[in-house]
């Protein structure tokens, strides 16, 4: 029985010996080719590099024998003896007179502001004029303005409290600097305006433009505030906000 497990053909006994050729081949081939460890240590050994003076200015380690003879870019790797000199960080003394200060806290003066009983018209004014109200900053003037675009112009100073972020204290203390003059209002052209034209305004949504423009299609031209006044679309406080932006010329 232990024969037959045992029993190899001819060709698998060549293949046999062929393998075992290789491994030994192998070892025999590491041991030959590797350097014993002690002289890799020794190789590794750091050496100290001196100046001209001899002082110590840094250590050197040289590369092993195996190590590559080029860097990474091509060029060809230096031994200490090629007199390659030594990269080193550079350390700048500053002599006490010339160290940078910093400059001393400059004291910018604070914008102009509107004296008791001044005044600014609000459909004319920039945001550098609404600066100088007392308690308006750039952030206010901003929107103060911007809102001013959207609406096309104050027609009372209380529309100043629609203004986003006006809190009333704020308002009491702007508002008896500041006075309307309702003549320079961009209205709407009721009988020409488009849907998106009506509905951009602030006063004015997508279902009450919706109705204007339906009844204008029903009764032609509109001829005053009273040719809408009956929509179910609009309350008494709606028409009172937004009449005064219309034109039914």
């Amino acid at each position: 029985m232990f024969k037959d497990f045992f029993y190899f053909s001819k060709r698998e006994r060549q293949g046999i010996v062929i393998l075992a050729v290789l491994i030994v081949g192998v070892l025999v081939g590491k041991w030959f080719f590797s350097v014993p460890r002690s002289e890799a240590l020794e190789e590794t050994q750091a050496i100290e590099v001196l100046d001209n003076q001899g002082n110590a200015t840094g250590n050197y380690v040289p590369l092993p024998q195996n190590a590559p003879k080029h860097n990474g870019t091509g060029a060809p790797l230096r031994s200490p003896s090629s007199h390659t000199p030594v990269q080193t960080r550079t350390f700048y003394a500053h002599d006490r007179d010339t160290i940078m200060r910093p400059t001393p806290h400059i004291n910018v003066p604070k914008a102009e502001k509107f004296a008791k009983g001044e005044t600014l018209e609000l459909n004319a004014a920039d945001t550098l004029e609404l600066k100088k109200i007392p308690g308006v900053g750039s952030s206010f003037a901003k929107r103060i303005v911007a809102y001013r675009n959207m609406l096309g112009g104050y027609h009372r100073v209380e529309q100043l409290q629609e203004v986003y972020g006006m809190y009333v204290e704020l308002f009491e203390q702007l508002s008896p600097y500041i006075k309307v003059d309702d003549a320079s209002i961009t209205r709407i052209e009721v009988n020409k305006a488009g849907i998106d034209k009506l509905r951009n305004h602030p006063y004015l949504n997508f279902y009450q433009a919706k109705a204007i423009i339906e009844t204008r299609k029903k009764r032609g031209k509109l001829q005053g505030i009273e040719d809408l006044q009956l929509l179910e679309e609009f309350t008494a406080d709606d028409w009172l906000r937004i009449t005064p932006y219309l034109d039914f010329q």
